[in-house]
């Protein structure tokens, strides 16, 4: 991984709200972005932003499975991130984190 894309990556995970996304990316792949709008009380084109923020980054991919977009992430975040703060994450998402 380059520098530039290390930078990407760290700047996107800079935001309470995308690592809430995140968090509930770990609990498993996600069929509908309306269903993460709700869960996080943001707006749709507050969750466009986010997504496409960490998708830019490398951090997640969006799939197409009939007329939806799953979300799901990438092998990166592993990488990035160390296994007791992906577990933080985790709990967040456990404890109600929204």
């Amino acid at each position: 991984m380059q520098l530039s894309e290390l930078a990407r990556a760290f700047s996107a995970l800079a935001s309470e709200d995308r690592l809430r996304i995140l968090g509930f990316l770990l609990e498993g792949e996600l069929p509908r972005c309306g269903e993460l709008a709700q869960r996080l009380q943001l707006s749709n084109p507050a969750i466009s932003y986010h997504l496409r923020t960490l998708e830019t980054a490398g951090l997640i991919v969006r799939t197409r499975r009939g007329r939806h977009r799953c979300l799901r992430l990438t092998p990166r975040l592993g990488k990035l991130l160390a296994p007791p703060t992906l577990n933080v994450l985790k709990k967040e998402v456990e404890n109600g984190g929204a």
